[in-house]
């Protein structure tokens, strides 16, 4: 099977303001555009989207975030 690479940083970059106020110092993982969350993230977007490459990073929080700036 051949796993195909979506840009999913793309999204990251269209939607980090609402990732950073919406899951503050939480892990996610992305997968075709679909957030996913919980111990077993990985897991669930490789078996909704087996073919696509999912994408995980920890949220800062947006404290943590803008004083990086």
């Amino acid at each position: 099977m051949k796993l195909k690479i979506l840009d999913n940083d793309e999204f990251v970059r269209r939607n980090f303001t609402k990732l950073i106020k919406r899951y503050p110092r939480r892990r996610i993982v992305i997968s075709n555009g679909e957030i996913f969350t919980g111990e077993d993230a990985v897991n669930q977007a490789r078996l909704k989207y087996p073919r696509i490459t999912p994408l995980s990073f920890p949220v800062p929080s947006p404290e943590e975030f803008f004083h990086i700036l």
